[in-house]
Protein backbone atom coordinates (compact mmCIF):
# COMPACT_ATOMS: atom_id res chain seq x y z
CA UNK A 1 0.00 0.00 0.00
CA UNK A 2 1.02 3.56 -1.08
CA UNK A 3 1.70 6.06 1.48
CA UNK A 4 1.81 8.70 -1.11
CA UNK A 5 0.63 9.18 -4.48
CA UNK A 6 1.00 12.40 -6.99
CA UNK A 7 -1.02 13.93 -9.38
CA UNK A 8 0.72 15.88 -12.31
CA UNK A 9 -1.49 19.26 -13.53
CA UNK A 10 -1.33 22.34 -14.89
CA UNK A 11 -1.64 25.16 -12.43
CA UNK A 12 -4.88 26.66 -11.44
CA UNK A 13 -4.89 28.68 -8.83
CA UNK A 14 -8.71 28.33 -8.04
CA UNK A 15 -7.54 24.77 -7.30
CA UNK A 16 -6.50 26.12 -3.53
CA UNK A 17 -9.93 27.53 -2.98
CA UNK A 18 -12.29 24.88 -4.45
CA UNK A 19 -9.71 21.24 -4.37
CA UNK A 20 -11.95 20.36 -6.91
CA UNK A 21 -10.15 17.31 -9.80
CA UNK A 22 -10.74 16.74 -12.77
CA UNK A 23 -12.03 13.04 -13.44
CA UNK A 24 -11.82 12.18 -17.29
CA UNK A 25 -15.07 10.31 -18.93
CA UNK A 26 -14.42 8.06 -22.02
CA UNK A 27 -14.56 10.90 -24.41
CA UNK A 28 -11.98 12.98 -22.80
CA UNK A 29 -8.97 10.16 -22.55
CA UNK A 30 -6.15 10.57 -24.39
CA UNK A 31 -5.36 7.08 -25.19
CA UNK A 32 -7.25 6.06 -28.55
CA UNK A 33 -7.76 2.29 -26.92
CA UNK A 34 -9.09 3.17 -23.55
CA UNK A 35 -12.56 1.44 -23.04
CA UNK A 36 -12.41 -0.38 -26.20
CA UNK A 37 -12.25 -3.73 -25.79
CA UNK A 38 -11.15 -6.62 -28.17
CA UNK A 39 -14.41 -7.74 -30.40
CA UNK A 40 -12.90 -11.52 -29.07
CA UNK A 41 -16.37 -12.55 -26.54
CA UNK A 42 -16.68 -15.83 -25.27
CA UNK A 43 -19.89 -17.75 -24.50
CA UNK A 44 -23.74 -17.70 -26.03
CA UNK A 45 -24.86 -15.19 -28.34
CA UNK A 46 -27.08 -14.29 -25.82
CA UNK A 47 -23.99 -13.97 -23.21
CA UNK A 48 -22.18 -11.49 -25.35
CA UNK A 49 -25.03 -9.56 -26.11
CA UNK A 50 -25.31 -9.06 -22.78
CA UNK A 51 -22.03 -8.33 -21.65
CA UNK A 52 -21.19 -6.09 -24.33
CA UNK A 53 -24.56 -3.86 -23.50
CA UNK A 54 -23.52 -3.75 -19.98
CA UNK A 55 -20.38 -2.85 -20.56
CA UNK A 56 -21.06 -0.19 -22.88
CA UNK A 57 -23.50 1.34 -20.39
CA UNK A 58 -20.46 0.96 -17.90
CA UNK A 59 -17.87 3.02 -19.72
CA UNK A 60 -20.10 6.18 -19.87
CA UNK A 61 -21.41 6.01 -16.46
CA UNK A 62 -17.51 6.92 -14.75
CA UNK A 63 -14.88 9.41 -15.20
CA UNK A 64 -11.34 7.96 -14.00
CA UNK A 65 -8.68 10.48 -11.71
CA UNK A 66 -5.34 9.67 -13.37
CA UNK A 67 -2.53 9.27 -10.43
CA UNK A 68 1.03 8.12 -9.89
CA UNK A 69 3.47 6.78 -7.79
CA UNK A 70 6.22 9.41 -8.63
CA UNK A 71 6.78 12.93 -8.87
CA UNK A 72 9.66 13.62 -10.63
CA UNK A 73 8.94 11.95 -14.33
CA UNK A 74 10.25 14.34 -16.45
CA UNK A 75 7.76 13.04 -19.72
CA UNK A 76 5.03 13.43 -17.62
CA UNK A 77 6.14 16.62 -16.33
CA UNK A 78 6.04 18.26 -19.84
CA UNK A 79 2.63 16.26 -20.98
CA UNK A 80 0.41 16.78 -17.93
CA UNK A 81 1.78 19.80 -15.64
CA UNK A 82 2.02 22.55 -19.20
CA UNK A 83 5.52 21.85 -20.45
CA UNK A 84 7.10 22.27 -16.46
CA UNK A 85 4.66 25.31 -15.85
CA UNK A 86 2.30 23.47 -13.86
CA UNK A 87 2.38 21.79 -10.65
CA UNK A 88 2.26 17.97 -8.85
CA UNK A 89 0.20 17.18 -6.06
CA UNK A 90 1.04 14.97 -3.42
CA UNK A 91 -1.94 13.28 -1.38
CA UNK A 92 -1.36 11.72 1.91
CA UNK A 93 -3.02 8.00 1.02
CA UNK A 94 -3.81 7.34 4.76
CA UNK A 95 -7.05 10.47 4.52
CA UNK A 96 -9.43 9.31 2.67
CA UNK A 97 -9.48 10.67 -0.71
CA UNK A 98 -12.26 9.89 -3.08
CA UNK A 99 -13.80 7.79 -0.79
CA UNK A 100 -17.59 9.20 -0.52
CA UNK A 101 -17.86 9.06 -4.22
CA UNK A 102 -19.93 5.73 -4.71
CA UNK A 103 -22.19 4.26 -6.94
CA UNK A 104 -25.98 5.49 -6.02
CA UNK A 105 -27.81 2.75 -5.81
CA UNK A 106 -30.58 1.81 -8.07
CA UNK A 107 -34.35 0.87 -6.90
CA UNK A 108 -37.30 -0.70 -8.67
CA UNK A 109 -40.45 -1.77 -7.60
CA UNK A 110 -41.10 -5.41 -6.05
CA UNK A 111 -44.53 -6.51 -7.02
CA UNK A 112 -44.95 -8.77 -4.70
CA UNK A 113 -44.21 -6.72 -1.70
CA UNK A 114 -45.63 -3.19 -3.50
CA UNK A 115 -42.25 -1.59 -2.23
CA UNK A 116 -39.51 -0.18 -3.38
CA UNK A 117 -36.22 -2.04 -3.05
CA UNK A 118 -32.26 -1.76 -3.86
CA UNK A 119 -31.63 -3.54 -8.07
CA UNK A 120 -29.63 -6.37 -6.23
CA UNK A 121 -28.18 -7.53 -10.07
CA UNK A 122 -27.62 -3.56 -10.63
CA UNK A 123 -25.84 -2.89 -7.31
CA UNK A 124 -23.73 -6.31 -7.98
CA UNK A 125 -22.58 -4.65 -11.47
CA UNK A 126 -21.41 -1.41 -9.32
CA UNK A 127 -20.06 -2.94 -6.64
CA UNK A 128 -17.76 -4.63 -9.03
CA UNK A 129 -16.46 -1.07 -10.34
CA UNK A 130 -15.20 -0.34 -6.62
CA UNK A 131 -15.79 3.12 -7.40
CA UNK A 132 -13.68 6.19 -4.84
CA UNK A 133 -10.75 3.41 -4.37
CA UNK A 134 -7.24 4.11 -5.39
CA UNK A 135 -6.68 0.62 -7.63
CA UNK A 136 -3.23 0.21 -9.59
CA UNK A 137 -3.27 -0.02 -13.73
CA UNK A 138 -2.06 -3.17 -15.40
CA UNK A 139 -0.06 -3.04 -18.51
CA UNK A 140 -0.80 -5.47 -20.72
CA UNK A 141 -0.11 -6.16 -24.73
CA UNK A 142 -3.03 -7.38 -25.15
CA UNK A 143 -6.52 -5.38 -24.72
CA UNK A 144 -9.15 -6.16 -22.67
CA UNK A 145 -12.23 -8.50 -23.51
CA UNK A 146 -15.94 -9.20 -23.18
CA UNK A 147 -15.50 -12.90 -21.69
CA UNK A 148 -17.37 -11.99 -18.66
CA UNK A 149 -18.48 -8.83 -17.23
CA UNK A 150 -17.53 -9.15 -13.93
CA UNK A 151 -14.06 -7.97 -15.17
CA UNK A 152 -15.40 -4.49 -16.58
CA UNK A 153 -13.18 -2.73 -14.04
CA UNK A 154 -10.31 -4.25 -15.91
CA UNK A 155 -11.64 -2.43 -18.68
CA UNK A 156 -10.28 0.76 -16.80
CA UNK A 157 -7.52 -0.26 -15.60
CA UNK A 158 -5.94 -2.41 -18.40
CA UNK A 159 -2.81 -0.55 -20.74
CA UNK A 160 -0.90 -1.07 -23.29
CA UNK A 161 3.04 -2.01 -22.10
CA UNK A 162 3.75 1.52 -23.88
CA UNK A 163 2.59 3.05 -20.51
CA UNK A 164 4.12 1.53 -18.33
CA UNK A 165 6.35 4.48 -17.08
CA UNK A 166 2.88 6.20 -15.61
CA UNK A 167 3.29 3.68 -13.11
CA UNK A 168 -0.61 4.78 -13.17
CA UNK A 169 -2.85 4.40 -10.11
CA UNK A 170 -6.90 5.65 -10.36
CA UNK A 171 -9.90 6.05 -8.95
CA UNK A 172 -13.25 5.59 -10.91
CA UNK A 173 -15.93 8.29 -9.90
CA UNK A 174 -19.35 7.85 -10.94
CA UNK A 175 -20.49 11.14 -13.38
CA UNK A 176 -23.58 11.45 -11.04
CA UNK A 177 -21.16 12.22 -8.31
CA UNK A 178 -19.35 15.18 -9.51
CA UNK A 179 -19.69 18.08 -7.21
CA UNK A 180 -19.35 20.66 -10.45
CA UNK A 181 -19.40 20.20 -13.98
CA UNK A 182 -18.10 22.66 -16.51
CA UNK A 183 -20.34 22.84 -19.83
CA UNK A 184 -20.62 24.58 -22.62
CA UNK A 185 -23.15 27.02 -22.79
CA UNK A 186 -25.12 25.50 -25.46
CA UNK A 187 -26.21 22.95 -23.01
CA UNK A 188 -27.64 25.30 -20.31
CA UNK A 189 -31.44 25.72 -21.26
CA UNK A 190 -31.95 21.63 -21.41
CA UNK A 191 -29.65 21.26 -17.91
CA UNK A 192 -31.75 24.26 -16.24
CA UNK A 193 -34.72 21.86 -17.41
CA UNK A 194 -33.25 19.22 -14.72
CA UNK A 195 -33.14 21.72 -11.70
CA UNK A 196 -36.12 23.28 -9.96
CA UNK A 197 -34.99 26.62 -10.66
CA UNK A 198 -32.12 27.75 -12.53
CA UNK A 199 -30.78 30.09 -9.39
CA UNK A 200 -29.80 27.22 -7.78
CA UNK A 201 -27.47 25.40 -10.60
CA UNK A 202 -24.97 28.54 -9.79
CA UNK A 203 -23.69 29.13 -12.72
CA UNK A 204 -20.61 31.04 -13.14
CA UNK A 205 -18.69 31.99 -16.34
CA UNK A 206 -15.05 30.46 -17.16
CA UNK A 207 -14.49 31.54 -20.22
CA UNK A 208 -15.23 31.11 -24.14
CA UNK A 209 -18.53 30.54 -22.98
CA UNK A 210 -17.61 27.54 -20.52
CA UNK A 211 -19.78 27.47 -17.37
CA UNK A 212 -19.25 25.85 -14.10
CA UNK A 213 -22.35 24.65 -12.47
CA UNK A 214 -23.35 22.57 -9.59
CA UNK A 215 -26.32 19.50 -10.62
CA UNK A 216 -25.91 17.08 -7.88
CA UNK A 217 -26.88 19.10 -4.50
CA UNK A 218 -29.72 21.14 -6.09
CA UNK A 219 -31.26 17.63 -7.10
CA UNK A 220 -29.95 15.87 -3.65
CA UNK A 221 -32.26 19.25 -1.81
CA UNK A 222 -35.09 18.31 -4.02
CA UNK A 223 -34.78 15.11 -3.12
CA UNK A 224 -34.46 15.18 0.38
CA UNK A 225 -37.88 17.73 -0.10
CA UNK A 226 -39.63 14.89 -1.55
CA UNK A 227 -38.67 11.87 -0.37
CA UNK A 228 -38.28 12.76 3.32
CA UNK A 229 -38.64 8.80 4.86
CA UNK A 230 -37.20 5.45 4.89
CA UNK A 231 -38.63 2.70 2.80
CA UNK A 232 -39.80 -0.16 4.14
CA UNK A 233 -36.97 -1.68 2.70
CA UNK A 234 -34.71 1.27 1.54
CA UNK A 235 -33.20 3.62 3.16
CA UNK A 236 -34.71 7.52 2.65
CA UNK A 237 -30.95 8.14 1.64
CA UNK A 238 -30.68 5.46 -0.74
CA UNK A 239 -34.30 6.58 -2.56
CA UNK A 240 -32.79 10.18 -2.65
CA UNK A 241 -29.55 9.09 -4.21
CA UNK A 242 -31.52 6.89 -6.62
CA UNK A 243 -33.80 9.78 -7.47
CA UNK A 244 -31.28 12.02 -8.70
CA UNK A 245 -29.14 8.94 -10.86
CA UNK A 246 -33.08 8.34 -12.24
CA UNK A 247 -33.67 11.79 -13.13
CA UNK A 248 -29.67 13.08 -14.86
CA UNK A 249 -28.17 9.79 -15.47
CA UNK A 250 -28.79 9.79 -19.42
CA UNK A 251 -28.13 13.42 -20.06
CA UNK A 252 -24.67 12.97 -17.93
CA UNK A 253 -23.26 10.28 -20.66
CA UNK A 254 -24.68 12.75 -23.49
CA UNK A 255 -23.24 15.73 -22.32
CA UNK A 256 -20.39 13.27 -21.26
CA UNK A 257 -19.47 12.93 -25.22
CA UNK A 258 -18.68 16.04 -25.75
CA UNK A 259 -14.58 16.01 -24.08
CA UNK A 260 -15.20 20.14 -23.55
CA UNK A 261 -17.30 18.49 -20.90
CA UNK A 262 -15.22 18.29 -17.42
CA UNK A 263 -16.53 16.56 -14.26
CA UNK A 264 -14.93 18.16 -10.85
CA UNK A 265 -14.56 15.82 -7.63
CA UNK A 266 -13.44 18.17 -4.40
CA UNK A 267 -10.84 16.53 -1.92
CA UNK A 268 -10.61 16.68 1.25
CA UNK A 269 -7.92 19.32 2.82
CA UNK A 270 -6.44 16.88 4.77
CA UNK A 271 -5.34 14.55 2.10
CA UNK A 272 -3.43 17.37 0.20
CA UNK A 273 0.30 17.00 1.59
CA UNK A 274 2.55 18.86 -0.79
CA UNK A 275 2.05 20.93 -3.61
CA UNK A 276 5.52 21.22 -6.24
CA UNK A 277 6.01 23.89 -8.27
CA UNK A 278 7.36 23.19 -11.93
CA UNK A 279 11.21 24.54 -12.86
CA UNK A 280 9.21 26.84 -15.26
CA UNK A 281 6.89 28.19 -12.79
CA UNK A 282 7.27 32.45 -12.69
CA UNK A 283 8.07 34.02 -9.49
CA UNK A 284 4.55 35.56 -9.87
CA UNK A 285 2.87 32.79 -10.60
CA UNK A 286 5.23 31.27 -7.04
CA UNK A 287 3.85 33.93 -4.96
CA UNK A 288 0.38 33.61 -5.88
CA UNK A 289 0.51 29.96 -4.83
CA UNK A 290 2.22 30.88 -1.23
CA UNK A 291 -0.63 33.55 -1.23
CA UNK A 292 -3.65 30.89 -1.60
CA UNK A 293 -2.02 28.50 0.28
CA UNK A 294 -1.14 30.84 3.48
CA UNK A 295 -4.40 32.40 3.42
CA UNK A 296 -6.43 29.00 3.59
CA UNK A 297 -6.25 27.82 6.87
CA UNK A 298 -7.46 24.36 5.77
CA UNK A 299 -4.05 23.87 3.88
CA UNK A 300 -1.76 24.96 6.52
CA UNK A 301 -0.22 21.72 6.93
CA UNK A 302 0.41 22.06 3.01
CA UNK A 303 4.57 21.76 2.26
CA UNK A 304 5.55 23.79 -1.03
CA UNK A 305 9.12 22.93 -2.82
CA UNK A 306 10.11 24.09 -6.05
CA UNK A 307 11.62 21.98 -8.69
CA UNK A 308 14.89 23.14 -10.02
CA UNK A 309 16.79 21.46 -12.80
CA UNK A 310 19.77 19.24 -11.89
CA UNK A 311 23.16 21.41 -13.14
CA UNK A 312 24.96 17.44 -14.73
CA UNK A 313 22.41 14.86 -14.65
CA UNK A 314 18.52 14.81 -15.98
CA UNK A 315 16.53 15.14 -13.72
CA UNK A 316 14.53 17.37 -11.24
CA UNK A 317 15.91 18.47 -8.04
CA UNK A 318 13.13 19.71 -5.29
CA UNK A 319 13.94 22.46 -2.76
CA UNK A 320 11.17 23.27 0.11
CA UNK A 321 10.34 26.57 0.19
CA UNK A 322 11.84 28.46 2.96
CA UNK A 323 8.90 31.10 3.32
CA UNK A 324 6.21 28.08 3.86
CA UNK A 325 8.61 26.50 7.08
CA UNK A 326 8.83 30.38 8.06
CA UNK A 327 4.89 30.55 7.97
CA UNK A 328 4.81 26.64 9.51
CA UNK A 329 6.69 27.72 12.56
CA UNK A 330 4.98 30.43 13.61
Amino acid sequence: MLNKIYKYTPLRLDFFDNLMIRASQKYALNDPFELRPSHKIKGSKTNKDDFKALAEQSYFDYAVVSLTETNNNLLMWSHYADQHKGIVIEFDTSEPLFDLYKSSPTTMLDEDLDEEVIDQEDAKIKSEINAGVIQRVRYNTSRPNMKEFDSIREHFLIKSEEWIYEKEHRVILPLVTADRIIVNEKYLPEIEHYAYSPDVLNKKLIANGMYMISLKEPLLEEARGLLPYDGEYVTREELQLAFVESIIHAYLQKISEDPTTIFLYQVPPKAVKSVYLGCKVTDDERNDVLNKINGNSNLSHVDIYQARTNSERFELNFEKHTSRLKEQQK
